[in-house]
């Protein structure tokens, strides 16, 4: 795996640890996460739907195990990801410059 996708994967499961860390202490944007996976159902690629149907498990379930898990299933998880929403610009922003450095250090 070359250092750009390992950075990607990296840097997909930190939001996700950050986005699942703030609906937990904020149950509420639960709707807003659902409201985007309603949104990429009607105007996304078919072949994205078993992973947004798998998002909706996890999130109904509360599978947080899951969702970061560090397997192939878990990285396409996290890069179909729909917490966007979950988290501030502040914190989004914070860890790509974070994993940017580190790949550009190495």
């Amino acid at each position: 795996m070359d250092e750009l996708h390992r950075t990607s994967d990296e840097q997909s499961l930190r939001l996700t640890e950050a986005a699942l860390r703030r609906l937990i202490a904020k149950p509420e944007l639960l709707d807003g996460v659902r409201a985007t996976l309603d949104r990429w159902d009607r105007v996304g690629p078919a072949t994205s739907k078993p992973l947004w149907d798998e998002w909706r498990r996890i999130l109904d379930m509360r599978d947080w195990d899951a969702a970061l898990d560090i397997g192939d299933r878990g990285q396409q998880l996290q890069q179909a990801s729909p917490l966007g929403r979950a988290l501030d610009a502040r914190t989004r922003w914070a860890i790509v410059r974070q994993c940017k450095g580190r790949s550009s250090s190495t």
